[in-house]
Parts: structure tokens; sequence; C-alpha cells
């Protein structure tokens, strides 16, 4: 018998000794106990205190703050001990415990919880299901007795969750998401499933923000969630179809409706099915693998959907059919062609390829019909949107909100629905439009790579320009503004991602900055990198803040491309070199010469040397020993600085003998 053992039965027998030689002692010798002392102990033995209920917790409800996340207020409680039951901690799966002769399980013990707390957390722990809630006997650190309440596990039902790994987080989701369901059933009594789904995707935002404030600690009654959802009705569409000028386009608009909500089923599948390989720090957005993810396997699955939705006619307007009715629709086709298998495989899939960086990363996508002339055309000029003159008129800032999706007409966002032309834009991250509220998205350059791929094959409108933006580390010198860039690695940042080619007289060009299209503002200066603070809450302050580098000068290609040397070369440039940003210069400031040398190169393209090259490729890896706080470079980071090597070598041959001769003579490069 091993000494634990030994102890608890010997303390057990001393027990049972003590209390038999108690009865058998006269009256006047056995030890006295005061009326208080006695009310306290038959006190102490009761579960119920009016109606006030204790509760021993044994897992995530050990956390305070989970607590305090489910009740809104801080528990009382102290620590107790539940004899003769076993708590079970199955790999990443829930906890339970079970009856067992002469174990003990160490918990905490929630002092008196109301019946509208008990409700909760009944509601939190599936009571019926995973769990019963049932009476049982603790004792707390005085070692007195107490009854109260504990859930017992359900063992069939729990072992659906074993082999899975299941964090609070999850849980907490799933708990409010059922919540939201029992007020979506008030607002809209039809109980099927796939009404509720339609529901909650017509509701775009607001379901995922009544979460996140909930995880921010801000509990929101059912009221406030009526409220938010009642603010969030889809438009009708006989009152949109009653504008004679929207017509011409309704048919594109509800078409790239639905493709959105046929896209946000899938990542609501994905969340709730694999909820581990979506699962991101916090500090990023959290359906950012997921959308990668949608989209890998909309895009597999693209041929036949754009086939059922002309089968449903859900690539134009029908007469008579509600905005909703295109919604369930939306649904049913996603049920016929969903396979979590598949899905499964996607997900392993793109975890033999993740890695993860130092540096969190966003980005921001523009499309248009009209290419640089999107911001500036006129009514009409677009036959397929009209400049998404109309996006707020189809409700498409709810359809788009995962991937940022908004009007982009290169001024301060426009706030709520009023109407303007511009490009259409992903903003990865950005959560809330009209609050300028974002995260970044992850720090995995190959993932950012193919999320850019795939959202371009996927939206099928002429893709523009592709924005890339770094964190910056607190507490270093994330730029100096006397430090100016070198002209040469400007040149080598815009073979690597600017957009080089002839015009129609031969002469070769970079159209992105002879095109005018990084003037975007009054003043006409060249915008190619700003300095930015990127905010995730309302009342953050610039000290808490994000601080963000953002490159804007890199054309996104309707062609398969590897964008992840042009992520690595930005990160090691800045990290290089802590150059200033070559942005827009204060009111009655010139330009900073580095933007009148892009104007001059832009025009009339010159290959580099050989050792300009390597000048600008050993600055790439002093940036990346950085980022990693490394002395040499890791397998990894030295093959993506070999690609760069390579690409940057291969368009420098290529801009040499593209270049116009007439006038003007080409650097001597060095061999390859």
């Amino acid at each position: 018998m091993s000494e634990e053992k030994q102890l608890r039965r010997d303390s057990g027998s001393a027990g049972n000794l003590l209390k038999a030689s108690c009865l058998l002692l006269p009256e006047k010798v056995r030890p006295s106990r005061s009326a208080a002392e006695i009310a306290r102990i038959r006190d102490s033995f009761h579960y119920m205190h009016g109606d006030k209920v204790d509760l021993f917790v044994y897992g995530t409800m050990m956390n305070d703050q989970h607590v305090r996340l489910l009740l809104n207020r801080r528990v009382e409680s102290e620590p107790a001990v539940l004899h003769n039951y076993m708590r079970v901690v199955p790999p990443g799966a829930f906890y339970f415990v079970v009856r067992q002769h002469g174990a003990a399980t160490q918990g905490r013990l929630l002092k008196n919880l109301t019946p509208e707390e008990i409700a909760r957390l009944d509601a939190f722990e599936d009571e019926g299901n995973l769990y019963f809630r049932r009476v049982v006997v603790v004792r707390n650190q005085e070692n007195r007795r107490r009854r109260c309440m504990t859930y017992v596990g359900n063992i069939p039902a729990l072992q659906r969750s074993f082999g899975k790994e299941i964090l609070f987080e999850d849980r907490y989701s799933l708990y409010l998401e059922k919540k939201i369901d029992q007020i979506l059933e008030k607002i809209d009594p039809d109980r099927r499933d796939v009404t509720r789904r339609a529901l909650r995707e017509l509701m775009g935002s607001a379901v995922d923000s009544l979460i996140e404030s909930h995880f921010d600690g801000n509990y929101i009654c059912n009221y406030v969630m009526i409220q938010a959802f009642n603010e969030a009705k889809p438009p009708l569409l006989a009152n949109v179809l009653a504008i004679e000028e929207l017509r011409p386009y309704a048919d594109n608009y509800i078409k790239l409706a639905c493709k959105h909500i046929i896209f946000n089923q899938f990542v609501e599948l994905i969340r709730h099915q694999f909820p581990d390989a979506v699962r991101l720090s916090k500090k990023y957005f959290r359906h950012g693998l997921a959308v990668l993810l949608g989209f890998l396997y909309y895009n597999r699955h693209g041929e036949r959907i754009e086939a059922m939705m002309k089968e449903k006619s859900l690539d134009r307007i029908v007469p008579g059919r509600l905005y909703r009715d295109y919604a369930v629709l939306c649904i049913s086709l996603v049920e016929e062609i969903y396979c979590r298998e598949e899905m499964r495989g996607l997900c392993e899939y793109v975890e033999s390829h993740w890695y993860s960086t130092p540096t969190p990363l966003g980005a921001e996508l523009e499309f248009s019909h009209l290419g640089v002339r999107a911001v500036a055309g006129e009514p009409g000029e677009d036959p397929y949107y009209d400049g998404f003159f109309w996006f707020n008129d189809f409700d498409l800032r709810r359809r788009t909100w995962r991937m940022g999706g908004h009007v982009d007409s290169h001024r301060s966002v426009v706030a709520g629905n009023e109407r303007h032309r511009g490009f259409f834009e992903y903003a990865f991250g950005r959560f809330n439009i009209v609050g300028d509220l974002s995260r970044p998205l992850f720090d995995c350059p190959w993932g950012m790579s193919t999320l850019i791929n795939e959202a371009v094959r996927f939206l099928d409108i002429p893709p523009h320009s592709l924005h890339i933006s770094m964190e910056l580390p607190r507490n270093k010198l994330s730029y100096n503004s006397l430090n100016p860039n070198k002209e040469s690695d400007l040149v080598c940042l815009l073979m690597l991602g600017g957009d080089l080619r002839k015009d129609e007289t031969g002469q070769l060009r970079e159209w992105r900055i002879f095109n005018k299209e990084l003037d975007t503002n009054l003043t006409g200066s060249l915008n190619f990198s700003s300095r930015k603070y990127h905010y995730s809450r309302p009342d953050q302050s610039e000290d808490e803040a994000s601080e963000v580098m953002e490159y804007k000068f890199m054309r996104l290609r309707k062609e398969e491309t590897d964008y992840s040397n042009i992520i690595i070369a930005l990160k090691g440039y800045q990290f290089g070199t802590h150059a200033r940003p070559i942005s827009i210069p204060p009111k009655g400031e010139s330009e900073l010469p580095e933007q009148r040398f892009m104007r001059e190169w832009a025009a009339h393209p010159k290959a580099l040397t050989r050792a300009e090259i390597h000048s600008f490729l050993d600055t790439i890896e002093r940036g990346i020993k950085e980022e990693y706080q490394a002395a040499e470079l890791g397998k990894r980071a030295r093959t993506g600085l070999d690609n760069i090597a390579f690409s940057l070598f291969e368009k420098n041959t290529w801009i040499e003998r593209n270049t116009n001769a007439a006038g003007e003579k080409a650097h001597e490069p060095g061999p390859v």
C-alpha cells in the first residue's frame, strides 16, 4: 500500500476511533460546541442558501477570468477537494470527473451563485448532454465538509471530443453562438438550421462583434443583442431595384453577394469543425486562417459552384425573390458541395507548408474594371459594377467583412451607406472599416502569398494593386527620418514587385509610378510607403496601437505569382536599413530626392550593376538576421534569399535586353 493511501486510511481510522470514543464519554466530558458553531456546521452542509447555490469546479472554470466572462462578475471562491471522484483529462478534450473510490479531485468552490448564473453555466457546460449537474460533498481548506453541486461527465457524449484540441475560447464561442441562436429564434420563429444559418450570415459582422465584445469582458444583455440584429437587417430588393440607374448592374451585384455568402459558409464550417487547424494567437485576426482555407476550398470547386449558381438562378435577379431567399439557396448549395474529409486534407496541406516568423503581416488588394481610373470614373463608365457605386445597396460590406471589403476612393473612408466610386478592396485583417480597426492577418509569407493568389482567383475582377504591411517591433528604432533610401535598393524593390513592361512605342516603363498610380493625393505626391498606427480597439491610445510600415507600390497580378519573395525582401529591407518612409510630404514641402529619382527611373528604367544587386542582398540578409535576432540565416531564410537573388538577376538581365537604347546607355551588369 502506498504511503499516501496508508496515511489516508490511518487518518480515517483515527477519525472513526475519535468519533466512537466521544460517543462513549459521559455527557459532561464530551467536547462542547456553541450554538453558533453548530449552526455554521449545519449551514455548511447545505448546498443551497436561500436561492443561492455553491458549485465545485475543476477545469476551465477554475480560471477567474473565465468565470467573469460568463457571469459578468467576480465570484467569491475557495480551494476545495472532491473525494471519491477522479478527474479525467483526455488529450486535448474536455475535463470531466467520474466516481472512483479513494480518488480525490482538486478544484475550487464557487460560492453563492444565482439561479440565472447556474442556468448560464448549464448552457456553457451543455448540461444534460456532455455533463450532468449533481449534488456532492467537498472539503475546504479547513477540512470542513460542504455540500455543493458539480458537473459529472457523460462519458459516451464526451468521447466524441477525445483526441481533439478544445480550448476555453472554442467552447465559449460555441456557447455564445447558441445564445445568439436563441435570440434569432425570438426574431424569427422558423427553427430550421438553414434559416438560422442564413440569419447569422445576413447579420454580417454583428455576431462576431458580440462574441469579441464578450471576450473583451463586455457582457452584453439580450436586449442589446436584439437591437444589434434588428439594425443589421438585409435590404429589401424591391426597394433597391426601384432605383432605375442601378438596374443594369443588379445581376452582377447579386451574384457577387451570393459568391461571398457561399464563401462565408465554407469559413463557418471550417471554424466549427476544425478549430485547432485555424487557431491563431490572439494578436492576429481570428478568422485569418479560416479565410485562407475558405478560398482554397471554394476555388477548388469554382467551376461546379458557378454551374450550380446558374442552375439555382443565384447569378441574377429573380422577381419576387427576397435577399434572405438568396442566402437560404446559397446555404443549400454549400450543403451539396461541402465534404468534411476533403477539407481535412486541405487543413493538412496548409499545416505542412506553414511556418511562423517574428513579423506580423497584413495586405490590401485593389480590384477594378477601370484600372487607375477607378477613383475618377464617370457614372456608367464601368459596365459591370458602375465603379462599385451600389456596393452598400446590396449589403456587400456585411458579406465581405471577413476580408475587410469596402470601396476605396483614395480619400477618407466614407461612413455609413453613402455611395462613392472607387476600387473594390480587400483589406485583410481590417474587421471594422468604419471604425478603422484591424489586426494583422498572420506572420507566414507563404500563407500570405497563397491567400493573395486565391483571393484574385476567387473574385474574378481585374486585379490592380497590392499593399503589404508589417508590424514593427516595439522599443526599437523603427526608422530614421534622416536616413534616406539608397537608389539602387529602391530599383531592386521595383524589380521584385513593380510592373515593368513596354508601352505602345516599345519603351520600357515601370507602370505603377510612370502611370501616376501612386499619386493618390491632391498634390500629386508619390506615395511609395508610409508609416502608420493600426488600432484593434476603439479605446486604444497611440502608445498601445501597433506601429506599421506599409509598402504600396506592388502590382497585383492575375497570373499565379510567388509574393513571398517580395514579402521577405520588404521585411529584410526595412529591418536592414530602418530607412524613412517615402510618403506624402508635409504641406509646403517638396518631394524627397527618392521620389524624384523613382519618377525618372520609372520613365527610363536602367539595369543595375552586379555590385549594386549584391549590396541590396547583403542588406536583406542583415535585416533578416535582425528580424530573427540570429547570427546566421536558417535554412528556410537562406533559401528565400537565394530565390530573391535569382529573381533580381533574371529581371536585371531582362531590363538590359529590353531597354530602349535611343539616347541612353545602360550600366554594364557583371556576370551572373
